[in-house]
C-alpha cells in the first residue's frame, strides 16, 4: 500500500484510520476463509490478521475512541485464545509425524481429536462475528474520538518516535535471551518484543518503502528461529499432560537446546559488532522523503526459513 506523504492531510489520524480500516478489511476476509476451511494455514493467517489488526489498534491508541477500542482488543483476544488451541494442535502433530517412537501414533490420535474439535469451536466464534455483523461495527465503532495533538501530529514523526525505541528494546532483549543459559523467561520477553516490532514495522512499512526490506528480513529470520524453540516447548507441554510420552519429551528437550544453540549462533555472528544495530537505528530514524508503493506483508515466514518452523504467529 502506498502512502502519499504529500497529501492535504497525512496526519497520524488519517494513517491510522486509512490503516485500521485496510487491516480490518483483510481481518474480516481472513475470517471468512477460515469458516470455509479450518486447515493449518487458514489458522495461521488468522492469527496473523489479527495481530496486525490489533497492532494499530495499540500504537496509535490515541486516534482512536478508548472504550470502543478497548471492547474490539479483548473480542479479538477471545478469538485469538480459541485459534491458538488449534495452532497448538498443528504444531504438535507437525513435530510428532517426525517421531519415529511407538508413542507418536497414539498420541496423534489423541491430538487430531482434539484439533477438531477445537477447530468447531472456533468456527462456531466466527460465524457468530460474521452474524452480527461485526465488520461493520467495529468499523463504525473505530470513528471519532482522537486525542486532536496525536492525531494531527504528522504521521513520518510519529514512527521516527516510536520505531527506534521499540528497536532498542528488541535488541536489548535479544542480547539478554543470547546470552548461554539465558533462562525461558528471557526468551519468552523477547519474543515478545520481536513480535511487537515485526507488526509495527508491517504497520508503518508504507512509509518507508522497500527501505526496511533488509531489516524485515532480518527480523523474520530471527522469528524463525525463536519459533522452533517455542514449538519444542509448546509440543512438550501439551504431551506432558497424557501418559506414555516420555521418550518423546526428551527427544524434545533434546530438540528445542540444539534450537537454541542455533539462535545465540546465529545473534552473535549478526550482532556482536554492533554494526547492525546502528544500522537499525539509521534506517528507522527518518523516513524516506520518497514513497514508494510496497506489497503487503504477506506470510509471516520467508519461503527459504519455513521449512519445519514456525515464526510463533
Amino acid at each position: 500500500m502506498e502512502w502519499n506523504s504529500s497529501a492535504p492531510d497525512a496526519s497520524t489520524g488519517r494513517f491510522a484510520k486509512e490503516q485500521a480500516d485496510r487491516l480490518l478489511g483483510r481481518l474480516a476476509v481472513q475470517i471468512a476463509r477460515t469458516i470455509k476451511s479450518h486447515g493449518a494455514e487458514e489458522v495461521h493467517d488468522l492469527r496473523v490478521a489479527i495481530r496486525r489488526f490489533t497492532r494499530v489498534l495499540v500504537v496509535l491508541k490515541p486516534c482512536f475512541p478508548r472504550d470502543e477500542s478497548r471492547r474490539i482488543r479483548q473480542g479479538l483476544k477471545k478469538i485469538m485464545l480459541q485459534a491458538g488451541g488449534v495452532r497448538d494442535r498443528d504444531i504438535t502433530l507437525r513435530l510428532l509425524a517426525k517421531q519415529t517412537r511407538p508413542a507418536a501414533g497414539p498420541l496423534a490420535r489423541q491430538f487430531r481429536g482434539e484439533r477438531a474439535e477445537a477447530a468447531r469451536s472456533l468456527a462456531a466464534s466466527l460465524k457468530r462475528w460474521v452474524r452480527r455483523s461485526s465488520s461493520a461495527k467495529w468499523r463504525s465503532a473505530l470513528e471519532g474520538g482522537a486525542s486532536e495533538d496525536f492525531a494531527a501530529s504528522a504521521v513520518e514523526a510519529t514512527a521516527e518516535r516510536i520505531l527506534p525505541r521499540m528497536a532498542k528494546e528488541y535488541l536489548r532483549c535479544g542480547k539478554d535471551a543470547a546470552r548461554e543459559k539465558a533462562p525461558a523467561e528471557e526468551l519468552h520477553r523477547f519474543r515478545i518484543a520481536a513480535k511487537n516490532l515485526r507488526y509495527t514495522l508491517d504497520l508503518f512499512a508504507p512509509l518507508y518503502g522497500d527501505s526496511i526490506n533488509g531489516l524485515l528480513q532480518q527480523l523474520k529470520g530471527v522469528q524463525t528461529l525463536l519459533g522452533g524453540i517455542n514449538d519444542c516447548a509448546t509440543v512438550r507441554r501439551m504431551v506432558a499432560r497424557l501418559e506414555g510420552g516420555e521418550e518423546i519429551l526428551a527427544a524434545l528437550k533434546k530438540r528445542q537446546r540444539r534450537e537454541a544453540g542455533q539462535f545465540r549462533q546465529h545473534w552473535a555472528a549478526a550482532f556482536s559488532s554492533g554494526a547492525e544495530a546502528a544500522r537499525w537505528a539509521d534506517c528507522l530514524r527518518h523516513a524516506p522523503e520518497h514513497r514508494v508503493a510496497r506489497k503487503p506483508p504477506g506470510r509471516s515466514v520467508p519461503a527459504a526459513l519455513a521449512a519445519g518452523r514456525s515464526a510463533g504467529a
